[in-house]
Parts: structure tokens; C-alpha cells; sequence
């Protein structure tokens, strides 16, 4: 089995606008922010924010999200909106194309939605081996490891240079979320599934 690199060098925190800042709720198209690309190399899980303006909320509908995932594939998911919080999608995405509302209507004022996308760089989406952590300098900050089972390691700030082991199953995905600006270089491989003819 090969391995893949990925280097990462700049912390990934949330970025709740990426996308979308703060607009009031339609049908339609919204003008994609950043042309639609991730703040850091890697992939993101779509965040919606909603927030109520006058009194009673507006019914929410839909937001449809098309893009790209991991591995350059074509990719759409249908996020619904809960009243003045977070939603989070379930698929991940490296790049953003289109963000389009449908059925919502107005109540007592124009409701407002953020686009965003949650903390971390998903450097695969699939069941896979992480082998190890070269930490390039330094660590300027913590660096967490986590999968669809939860974080499962954590680099502490400080951390020095070098090739840390893992060679452990990583279920669903790998996320490698960086407190601060540190240089790491993630080896990985992903399992594709095996086709029978």
C-alpha cells in the first residue's frame, strides 16, 4: 500500500463566513465569498449560521451547497438551517461552487444566514491508515488528530522536530486540526474499496 503527503503550515480554526457573510435569507443563488475555496489546503464539513432579526423566525427551508470533495469529485449536500444556531453538514468539501436557498419565507423581518466551514483540514475522507506526523518545526501550537470516532492524539505546543509513528486505522476520515502557524507533513493512505467483478 503507497502513502500520500500532505504538508500543512497555518492554523485552521473555523471560519464562520467563508462562503456566505452575514445576508438576509432568499430562494436563490448567494454570491460565493473566496471563490469558493478552503482557507488552508484540505477539506471542510459546511457550517450554517442563522440568526433571527424581528420577532418570529422565518420559516428556514433549505441550503443546497455544490462543490468539490477530497478527491476532486463532484459533490452536493442539502443543509437545513436550525433557528438562531449552527448547523453543520456531513459531507466534506475542498471547494465550494454554489450556495442556494430554497423555501424559505419571511416572517416578522429578513432572517440572516452565514456560510462557513468548521476547524481542521481533512486530508481524507474514507476508511485509511494514518502512519506518522513529521513536525517540520517546532510546534508553535497543539496539533489533534481525529477521525469519525473522535480526536484521538494530540501534539502538544512545543513539540520538536521530527517523525512521530502512528500506524493506526482511522475510521471514516482524517482531520488534522493546527492550534497555531506549525509545519507539519501528515503520511497517510486511504483505503479504497476493493470492486469485484
Amino acid at each position: 500500500m503507497g502513502f500520500t503527503k500532505t504538508r500543512l503550515s497555518a492554523a485552521n480554526p473555523a471560519v464562520a463566513n467563508r462562503f456566505v457573510t452575514s445576508v438576509a435569507m432568499k430562494v436563490g443563488a448567494y454570491s460565493v465569498a473566496n471563490g469558493g475555496a478552503m482557507p488552508t489546503p484540505g477539506a471542510r464539513r459546511i457550517t450554517i449560521t442563522h440568526s433571527t432579526v424581528a420577532t418570529g423566525t422565518d420559516t428556514l427551508g433549505t441550503i443546497t451547497v455544490t462543490g468539490t470533495g477530497p478527491r476532486g469529485e463532484a459533490i452536493s449536500e442539502v443543509i437545513v438551517p436550525l433557528a438562531d444556531a449552527v448547523a453543520t453538514g456531513l459531507k466534506f468539501f475542498a471547494t465550494v461552487a454554489t450556495v442556494v436557498g430554497a423555501g424559505w419565507v419571511i416572517a416578522g423581518g429578513n432572517d440572516t444566514i452565514v456560510v462557513g466551514c468548521e476547524a481542521g483540514d481533512v486530508v481524507f475522507d474514507g476508511p485509511g491508515e494514518l502512519a506518522a506526523i513529521a513536525v517540520n518545526t517546532t510546534a508553535a501550537g497543539a496539533i489533534s488528530l481525529a477521525d469519525a470516532g473522535g480526536t484521538f492524539a494530540v501534539l502538544k505546543s512545543g513539540i520538536a522536530e521530527g517523525l512521530y509513528r502512528f500506524d493506526v486505522d482511522v475510521v471514516g476520515f482524517l482531520r488534522v486540526t493546527l492550534a497555531a502557524a506549525s509545519d507539519v507533513t501528515v503520511i497517510h493512505s486511504l483505503r479504497l474499496p476493493t470492486s469485484y467483478a
